[in-house]
């Protein structure tokens, strides 16, 4: 049997993607913690999977002991900046708390364990950023992601903290991911605002889960062999390699689908906390927050070019139902839905 690979929050954006491209060389088992047993059920089929409270250490603990994984994908997180900032117990529960625990008990085992942070840990002034410049968060859900990278290498110094760019995909279940709103949005004819000055590093969440198995235990071979592999450890970025703003992705996006690209307007990141959409957005948006990704690359992770990829996403966008009446504001965001 291939051998069992864990991924909390599975139903996300991120773990989704990481489920299905895992079951071709693991045995995967996914957690959820929103979805209804009735959504699990319709998503997982025949995937092994379970509902958990990851904040409850006795529960996580018990998964653990039941599972008994050969590695685990810790993507589920509560990823909504303004729901971080306004709920920060909560925030601080799941996405410092949950984390640091199940490293733990990983370390206990020696199992893999990969966590998936942020490029929002730093504050946007010095891009692009390497692993080794040290987190500079402006808001509560930086800020706890920055904690748990930290707290995460105290019990665990053999764990992995994978930094993550902007997502771009389409989500599970019927919830609307930051991309999928927007290619709906400019389908619809709609007009849209975009950071002119939100610089990022994206890659699609398909490119993201595949780097991430490959580094949790494949070597970049076809099998997983984690027993004979040099294990990558420590902090790891796999961003893309273009560098773009949130306005100049709507403009390739546009120019793909052949629309008209003034449907794009372009704002300043300032404005979300100091300016006009301060009574939008609670939680502070950093700036350009590009990542320097050598490291991975030289590791192997080899992610297309953004248009190569944006090509292979845009095709089953034509038939994306038209976004809302309320859709046409964009800002940054992070993984697009909270996953836990």
């Amino acid at each position: 049997m291939p051998p069992k690979l864990l991924v909390t929050g599975a139903t996300g954006l991120l773990g989704s993607h990481i489920l299905r491209a895992a079951q071709e060389n693991w045995h995967p088992v996914g957690t959820y913690h929103r979805t209804t047993r009735r959504q699990a059920q319709y998503f997982f089929g025949q995937i092994d999977h379970g509902r958990i409270d990851l904040g409850d250490y006795s529960e996580t603990k018990a998964m653990i002991a039941d599972v008994q994984p050969a590695a685990v994908i810790h993507t589920a997180a509560i990823t909504d900046l303004d729901y971080c900032e306004k709920f920060p117990d909560e925030s601080l529960r799941i996405n410092l708390n949950a984390a640091t625990d199940l490293a733990a008990l990983c370390g206990d085992s020696e199992i893999p364990f990969l966590f998936t942070s942020t490029d929002l840990v730093f504050d946007g002034s010095s891009a692009p950023y390497s692993e080794d410049d040290p987190p500079t968060p402006i808001n509560i859900f930086a800020e706890h992601r920055a904690l748990a990278e930290e707290g995460i290498l105290a019990v665990y110094a053999d764990a992995v903290i994978a930094r993550l760019p902007l997502l771009i995909g389409y989500a599970s279940l019927g919830r609307e991911s930051f991309y999928h709103k927007l290619v709906a949005s400019l389908r619809a004819d709609r007009e849209v605002t975009l950071f002119g000055d939100a610089i990022r590093s994206p890659v699609s969440a398909t490119v993201a889960a595949h780097g991430l198995l490959q580094f949790a235990g494949s070597g970049f071979e076809d099998d997983v062999n984690i027993a004979e592999i040099d294990r990558v450890v420590d902090r790891l970025h796999l961003g893309g390699r273009d560098q773009v703003s949130l306005y100049e992705l709507g403009l390739l996006t546009l120019r793909i689908l052949g629309l008209n690209e003034q449907l794009a307007v372009p704002v300043s990141v300032l404005d979300s906390y100091t300016g006009s959409l301060r009574t939008h957005l609670l939680a502070a948006r950093s700036a350009n927050i590009a990542l320097d990704s050598t490291r991975a690359y030289d590791l192997g992770y080899d992610p297309p070019t953004l248009r190569s990829q944006l090509e292979e996403l845009l095709p089953p966008a034509w038939r994306i139902q038209p976004a809302g009446p309320d859709a046409g504001q964009f800002g940054q965001e992070t993984d697009e839905e909270a996953a836990v």
